[in-house]
């Protein structure tokens, strides 16, 4: 594993905890709680692939990426209390970690493709905002 993948495990982690935190605090049932993490933490870079033509069947092999979510989102529905305390806090924080890796992942999926800066631009920006949206 390269360092350029710490990012992507971390982004999806960050966003997997927030969007169920988000969907925990609006009292979402279990389904919406796992649906709303996984959403968050895949949305983005399925939006990224589907607009600057890179191949789709890469978001289907990411096996332990979504175990990876799967595990953050079970923390935070055995162990609410603390995430949902500091909610402001915690939602902060695993938005600005959220944001930066999967800003540093989107743009370095570009650059492999060879595309040109502003393509690496906005692949960048719709891989960190996308699962948000």
């Amino acid at each position: 594993m390269g360092t350029w993948e710490v990012f992507l495990i971390i982004g999806t982690i960050s966003f997997a905890l927030q969007g169920g935190l988000i969907a925990m605090e609006k009292k979402y049932d279990l389904f919406g709680v796992y649906l709303f993490g996984i959403l968050t933490a895949f949305g983005g870079g399925a939006i990224r692939n589907t607009l600057i033509d890179a191949p789709d069947y890469e978001l289907w092999k990411q096996g332990s990426l979504f175990y990876s979510a799967v595990i953050a989102i079970t923390l935070i529905l055995l162990f609410p209390k603390p995430f949902l305390a500091s909610r402001e806090l915690w939602g902060n924080f695993l938005d600005a970690v959220g944001l930066i890796a999967f800003s540093i992942h989107g743009a370095t999926v570009a650059v492999k493709l060879g595309l040109p800066v502003s393509a690496v631009v906005v692949s960048a920006l719709l891989t960190a905002t996308g699962g948000g949206v």
